[in-house]
Protein backbone atom coordinates (compact mmCIF):
# COMPACT_ATOMS: atom_id res chain seq x y z
CA UNK A 1 0.00 0.00 0.00
CA UNK A 2 1.24 3.47 -0.85
CA UNK A 3 0.68 5.38 2.38
CA UNK A 4 1.16 8.78 0.69
CA UNK A 5 -1.68 8.11 -1.76
CA UNK A 6 -3.86 6.51 0.89
CA UNK A 7 -3.31 9.44 3.28
CA UNK A 8 -4.17 11.92 0.53
CA UNK A 9 -7.44 10.11 -0.20
CA UNK A 10 -8.36 10.03 3.50
CA UNK A 11 -7.59 13.75 3.94
CA UNK A 12 -9.62 14.72 0.86
CA UNK A 13 -12.56 12.62 2.06
CA UNK A 14 -12.37 14.34 5.46
CA UNK A 15 -12.61 17.67 3.62
CA UNK A 16 -15.81 16.39 1.94
CA UNK A 17 -14.33 16.11 -1.54
CA UNK A 18 -16.58 13.83 -3.62
CA UNK A 19 -14.98 10.42 -4.09
CA UNK A 20 -15.40 10.47 -7.90
CA UNK A 21 -13.41 13.73 -7.98
CA UNK A 22 -10.73 12.21 -5.75
CA UNK A 23 -10.44 9.19 -8.06
CA UNK A 24 -10.20 11.50 -11.09
CA UNK A 25 -7.36 13.44 -9.44
CA UNK A 26 -5.22 10.46 -8.50
CA UNK A 27 -3.49 10.33 -11.87
CA UNK A 28 -2.12 13.82 -11.18
CA UNK A 29 -0.90 12.81 -7.73
CA UNK A 30 0.73 9.61 -8.95
CA UNK A 31 1.77 10.54 -12.48
CA UNK A 32 0.00 7.45 -13.82
CA UNK A 33 -2.11 8.36 -16.85
CA UNK A 34 -5.38 6.61 -17.64
CA UNK A 35 -3.98 5.27 -20.95
CA UNK A 36 -0.97 3.81 -19.10
CA UNK A 37 -3.25 2.31 -16.47
CA UNK A 38 -5.53 0.84 -19.14
CA UNK A 39 -2.56 -0.76 -20.86
CA UNK A 40 -1.23 -2.22 -17.60
CA UNK A 41 -4.58 -3.90 -16.79
CA UNK A 42 -5.31 -4.84 -20.41
CA UNK A 43 -8.47 -2.79 -20.97
CA UNK A 44 -9.45 0.39 -22.79
CA UNK A 45 -8.92 3.94 -21.53
CA UNK A 46 -12.67 4.43 -21.87
CA UNK A 47 -13.32 1.50 -19.56
CA UNK A 48 -10.91 2.95 -16.98
CA UNK A 49 -12.68 6.33 -17.28
CA UNK A 50 -16.11 4.73 -16.71
CA UNK A 51 -14.85 2.86 -13.65
CA UNK A 52 -13.17 5.94 -12.16
CA UNK A 53 -16.28 8.05 -12.84
CA UNK A 54 -18.43 5.42 -11.11
CA UNK A 55 -20.47 4.68 -14.24
CA UNK A 56 -19.27 1.09 -14.35
CA UNK A 57 -18.61 -1.28 -11.48
CA UNK A 58 -16.17 -4.02 -12.38
CA UNK A 59 -14.72 -5.45 -9.14
CA UNK A 60 -11.69 -7.04 -10.82
CA UNK A 61 -10.70 -3.77 -12.53
CA UNK A 62 -11.58 -1.68 -9.47
CA UNK A 63 -9.14 -3.81 -7.48
CA UNK A 64 -6.49 -3.51 -10.19
CA UNK A 65 -6.86 0.29 -10.21
CA UNK A 66 -6.70 0.47 -6.41
CA UNK A 67 -3.61 -1.76 -6.41
CA UNK A 68 -1.87 0.44 -8.98
CA UNK A 69 -2.53 3.50 -6.82
CA UNK A 70 -1.61 1.60 -3.65
CA UNK A 71 -4.93 2.28 -1.97
CA UNK A 72 -7.28 -0.32 -0.44
CA UNK A 73 -10.05 -1.10 -2.92
CA UNK A 74 -12.80 -0.52 -0.32
CA UNK A 75 -11.38 2.97 0.36
CA UNK A 76 -11.34 3.93 -3.31
CA UNK A 77 -14.50 2.08 -4.41
CA UNK A 78 -16.74 1.57 -1.37
CA UNK A 79 -19.65 -0.79 -1.81
CA UNK A 80 -22.80 1.08 -2.77
CA UNK A 81 -20.85 3.97 -4.33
Amino acid sequence: MNTKNHSAVIQLKLLDFPLPNIRKSLHKLTGISQPDMAQSVNTSRQNITHIIDGRRQTPKLQKAIADIYGIPVDELFPKGD
